[in-house]
C-alpha cells in the first residue's frame, strides 16, 4: 500500500475498527472509532487514511521517482516575517511498500523518502529540502471477539500540504518539522449486536527552526471509549467519549484540554458505498477561557465503479495549529478526492481541501478569519510495466482578514517512476 498525503479517509477492514485524529512535538493527533460492516470512523480534523488496506497483498515493492517543475508562491503583503519566491525545482525520491496478509495479524509498512532543490534560490530557510513518511500498521485477532490494532505514521517535511488538510501544520510555509502520530486500540464484542472500543492517540509536532517551534511545538494525547450497537448487517449506531490533552513545549500558557460527548452512525449502503458519522459537543479549555461549541466530522467511500473511487471527508471543531497569538482556533474542515482509471494504461485524479477558521484573540489584535483551500490533479501514463510517467498541478491560496497572511500558489510538476 502506498500512502498519499491525500488519501483520506480508510478503506474497510473486516470488522469494527476505530480510528485517529489529530493536533501536535514528536507525536500527536485524536483518534478512536469504530464502525459496521467494517467501517471506520475518524477523530477531528484528522480524517486521514493510516491504515493498510490488508485485504489486497502487497509484495515487497521499491520505487523511485523522479521530477522537476516550478513553484510560485506569492504573498499579498511585503514583510520580512514572510517571503514570495518563485523557483524551477528538481527532485528524487525513493520508497518501499509491503503488506502481508494473515487472517490472525496482518501488517503492513510504507516508506516514501525525497529531496527538493531549488535552482534559483527557495524560501526563506534553505534552497535544498527533505522529505520523508513512514507508516507501520498491523491487527492481531486474539478470538473472533477481541482485536487489538496499532496505526503509526511519521513525517519529516516541509510542505503545508502535507498536514495542512488536517490541521496538524501552519498553514503558512514555515520550514521543516517534524510531525507523527501512533493510535492504539483494543475492540471487544461482547454480543453479536453490541461492541466496544477504547483507543489512545499520541501526537505532535516539533519546527526546525526555532522561532516557529517556540510557538508551535506541542504534543497531545487522546483518550476515547466508544459503544457501538449494529441494528442490522450494514447498520451500527455509536456512543462516544474522549478526552484530549494538549501541551505547547514553550508556550505553557497555551495548553488546553478538550472533552468530547458525541453520537453518531455507521452505514454501508451496499459493498461499494459506505459513511462513519459523529456529532455532538466538543468542551474546550485553557487557562484563559472555556468554551463548549458544536462537534462533527463525517467521512465518506464510494465506488463509483471498477475504474472510479470517490473518498469524502469533512469535520468541525477546535484547532490546536497557530495559537500562538490567539486563544483559541475554531472552524471546519473538508476535502475530497478522485481517482479514475480511464483506460489501462491512463488514469487521472483531483482533490480539493478547504478549511475555515475563527481565531479568537488572545490580547491586543482582533479576531481573524479565514479561508484557504488546496487544488490539486494530475494524470499518470504506464509506459512500461514497471514504469510511469506523471503530470502534477496544484494551487493553493489563503484569504484572511489579516493582510500578512494572504497568499497564492501554483506548483507544476512533471516526473516518472519505477518500481520493482
Amino acid at each position: 500500500m502506498r500512502f498519499r498525503t491525500l488519501d483520506f479517509i480508510a478503506s474497510q477492514p473486516p470488522a469494527p475498527t476505530p480510528m485517529r485524529s489529530r493536533t501536535a512535538m514528536l507525536l500527536c493527533l485524536t483518534a478512536a472509532l469504530l464502525g459496521p460492516a467494517g467501517l471506520r470512523a475518524q477523530g477531528l480534523v484528522a480524517i486521514q487514511n493510516y491504515s493498510a488496506d490488508f485485504k489486497t497483498e502487497q509484495p515487497l515493492t521499491f520505487s523511485f521517482t523522479g521530477q522537476g517543475g516550478y513553484d510560485s508562491l506569492s504573498y499579498k503583503a511585503t514583510s520580512p516575517l514572510v517571503q514570495s519566491f518563485e523557483s524551477w525545482y528538481v527532485q528524487g525520491g525513493f520508497g518501499a511498500y509491503y503488506t502481508e496478509v494473515d487472517r490472525t495479524t496482518p501488517w503492513a509498512f510504507s516508506l516514501d523518502t525525497s529531496i527538493i532543490h531549488y535552482l534559483d534560490g527557495g524560501p526563506a530557510f534553505d534552497d535544498t529540502f527533505y522529505n520523508a513518511r513512514g507508516t507501520f500498521n498491523f491487527e492481531h485477532r486474539f478470538s473472533e471477539r477481541l482485536k487489538v490494532s496499532n496505526n503509526f505514521y511519521l513525517t519529516y517535511g516541509v510542505e503545508p500540504n502535507n498536514a495542512f488538510g488536517y490541521g496538524g501544520s501552519t498553514t503558512l510555509w514555515n520550514g521543516q518539522y517534524l510531525y507523527g502520530f501512533n493510535n492504539f486500540n483494543v475492540s471487544y464484542a461482547w454480543t453479536p449486536r453490541f461492541s466496544t472500543t477504547t483507543s489512545y492517540t499520541v501526537d505532535g509536532i516539533t519546527y526546525e527552526d526555532d522561532v516557529i517551534g517556540n510557538a508551535e511545538d506541542r504534543l497531545s494525547h487522546l483518550f476515547a471509549q466508544q459503544f457501538s450497537y449494529a441494528i442490522s448487517k450494514r447498520t451500527s449506531l455509536a456512543l462516544e467519549y474522549r478526552y484530549r490533552m494538549t501541551n505547547f513545549q514553550n508556550q505553557r500558557g497555551k495548553d488546553f484540554r478538550s472533552h468530547f460527548a458525541l453520537a453518531g452512525v455507521d452505514h454501508a449502503w451496499s459493498e461499494r458505498m459506505s459513511g462513519s458519522f459523529r456529532a455532538g459537543a466538543e468542551m474546550y479549555e485553557n487557562d484563559r477561557m472555556s468554551k463548549t461549541s458544536p462537534y462533527a466530522e463525517g467521512a465518506l467511500n464510494y465506488a463509483v465503479d471498477r475504474h472510479t473511487m470517490v473518498r469524502w471527508f469533512a469535520a468541525l471543531g477546535f484547532n490546536g495549529a497557530e495559537l500562538a497569538a490567539f486563544n483559541s482556533r475554531y472552524g471546519v474542515n473538508t476535502g475530497i478526492q478522485v481517482s479514475h482509471q480511464i483506460t489501462k494504461r491512463l488514469s487521472a485524479n483531483g482533490s480539493a481541501t478547504y478549511a475555515y477558521s475563527q481565531f479568537e484573540n488572545g490580547g491586543g489584535g482582533g479576531d481573524v478569519e479565514e479561508h484557504s483551500a488546496i487544488l490539486s490533479t494530475g494524470i499518470g501514463y504506464q509506459l512500461l510495466e514497471n514504469l510511469n510517467l506523471n503530470a502534477n498541478y496544484s494551487y493553493s491560496l489563503l484569504q484572511s482578514n489579516d493582510a500578512l497572511r494572504e497568499f497564492d500558489r501554483h506548483r507544476v510538476s512533471l516526473g516518472a517512476t519505477a518500481t520493482f
